[in-house]
């Protein structure tokens, strides 16, 4: 890639990263009317709780895999591969612990989890076995973080995610066999739960990049002075994702426990999928933004440091407002083609959630200006107030309003964490004009989607559709054709194309 132009080299290093976020976000679009078709909506939502008591069990990894990639890429740098195979051989003695210990977790939660849980009788057996499942497989899943963390410091991005590209495919074919050959859950889930751990091996056989020998890498061996550097710089980085992770992590278990049913979770997970459509990309934005974060808060360069994140800010909202408003002008029928006309209900929700994601994503730039900045002290009391006023929420609302307290205790988490960027650490700890990033980056496309949305909507329903497929098509091209309209009028300036001429379409 000599000779590339920086941003071009950015970009063209995520297409597999953005390939396999999308391919894995349609592959569970598709797979859950299938699912939940075939097993029921309760049962389905035996599912979805143990997606989301995995998940949340994923805080146990205590900010290391970001440590451990740092530390592993700063020393593979330098060839340093003594210091990384002594790590490394101590990560896999800590992430076995850890493995065992979340285990034990899942083990408990098989025998005394239907009391906890709106389970009933008929459903605990399968409930049970589930539980058992996720705790044979914990170690293996635990301990290729290891593998992955080695192959991600030595800039095999492209390869982790092209492997991850198998695993979704396996999930979608295990789906269609499910219901084809009238699997029950339990097997079902247990095909589910081996096709994560199949692509391992994989991860593996790419250690051979490395040239020091796989054995020497992963042969668990503790070396506490070693893993003493990584755990110090971690705990920080797990200090400020500990209260974010739990905001997200813990609704939809709070819904098991408080809500009417555990049938919620199938409506949780229904509008999860579609958000997160657009909350695939996230991770994408902030490993395009930070490395020009932290080259410009090195050189501290305030009017770079403003530009970038007000360039940023524009161009990423342009995309998150037209994908975003675009989902909401289609919801209804997005639900009734997608799941059926009982699912109508969630259309509010639905709607709710994906202003969240906006308000939550278009914040990208300056979240990596923070990152790279390290003053995230602040951060962590933000994080913590947002958490325990939002969660109380999905608590206490859970049996009324069913999925719709996870979204509305969200979405105050995401008020509380974007009044907290705008009015206090853009203005005070990164001295950059709040006001102007919010009306003249952000604003504006916002303002375009609701016009061009106006404009499709009214158009749209003065033509009375009989075919769904048909209005959808047709009303997503008008609010198309408005907003490209309204943004080559009001946002998108000459130099704006000139500048993704150059330097994404230029070739060397």
């Amino acid at each position: 890639m000599a000779g590339q132009s920086p941003v071009k080299k950015i970009f063209s290093g995520s297409v597999w990263g953005i390939a396999a976020k999308v391919l894995d976000a349609v592959a569970k679009f598709v797979t859950i009317p299938l699912l939940v078709g075939y097993y029921g909506k309760a049962d389905y939502g035996l599912i979805a709780l143990a997606f989301s008591l995995n998940a949340y069990l994923r805080l146990m990894d205590l900010g290391m895999n970001i440590g451990s990639v740092r530390f592993f890429a700063m020393w593979e740098s330098k060839s340093e591969y003594e210091k990384i195979a002594k790590a490394s051989r101590s990560s896999m003695v800590f992430y076995g612990l850890i493995g065992l210990a979340n285990a034990l977790i899942f083990v408990f939660m098989a025998d005394f989890g239907r009391e906890f849980f709106n389970i009933s009788a008929e459903q605990a057996p399968t409930y049970k076995i589930m539980m058992y499942i996720l705790a044979a497989s914990t170690v293996f899943n635990w301990l290729s973080n290891v593998v992955i963390q080695l192959l991600s410091a030595k800039d095999e991005l492209g390869y982790i995610n092209r492997v991850t590209v198998i695993s979704s495919i396996l999930n979608f074919l295990i789906a269609l066999a499910a219901v084809q050959f009238k699997w029950t859950l339990s097997l079902y889930f247990f095909f589910y739960t081996l096709s994560l751990l199949v692509v391992i091996p994989f991860y593996v056989h790419k250690l051979k990049v490395y040239p020091v020998g796989i054995r020497k890498l992963l042969w668990p061996k503790w070396d506490g002075k070693a893993f003493k550097i990584i755990m110090g710089y971690s705990m920080a980085i797990f200090a400020m994702g500990l209260f974010q992770f739990s905001a997200k992590e813990l609704r939809p278990i709070l819904l098991a426990k408080y809500a009417s049913g555990i049938d919620v979770l199938t409506d949780y997970r229904v509008i999860q999928t579609i958000a997160n459509l657009i909350m695939s990309f996230g991770s994408i934005f902030l490993q395009v933004l930070l490395p020009s974060a932290s080259k410009a808060h090195a050189e501290n360069n305030k009017q770079k440091m403003e530009k970038m994140v007000f360039e940023a800010t524009r161009y990423i909202s342009v995309f998150l407002t037209l994908v975003v408003f675009a989902l909401i002008l289609n919801a209804d029928n997005l639900l009734i083609l997608y799941m059926g006309e009982d699912y109508l209900s969630l259309s509010t929700w639905l709607i709710i959630w994906l202003l969240t994601v906006l308000l939550s994503m278009h914040n990208t730039p300056v979240a990596s200006l923070v990152l790279s900045s390290g003053k995230t002290k602040a951060l962590i009391y933000s994080a913590a107030i947002g958490c325990l006023i939002s969660l109380p929420i999905t608590a206490i609302f859970a049996e009324e309003m069913g999925v719709g307290a996870a979204v509305i205790g969200y979405l105050a988490y995401m008020l509380i964490q974007m009044g907290f960027f705008y009015f206090y650490y853009i203005p005070k700890i990164l001295k950059l004009d709040s006001i102007k990033i919010f009306f003249r980056a952000f604003m504006p496309s916002v303002l375009g989607a609701v016009i061009a949305l106006g404009i499709a909507y009214f158009i749209g329903n003065s033509l009375h559709f009989q075919n769904p497929y048909l209005e959808i098509l047709i009303k997503s091209a008008i609010f198309f054709l408005a907003f490209l309209a309204y943004h080559w009028a009001f946002v998108v300036k000459t130099s704006d194309i000139d500048y993704l001429r150059n330097n994404l379409l230029k070739k060397p």
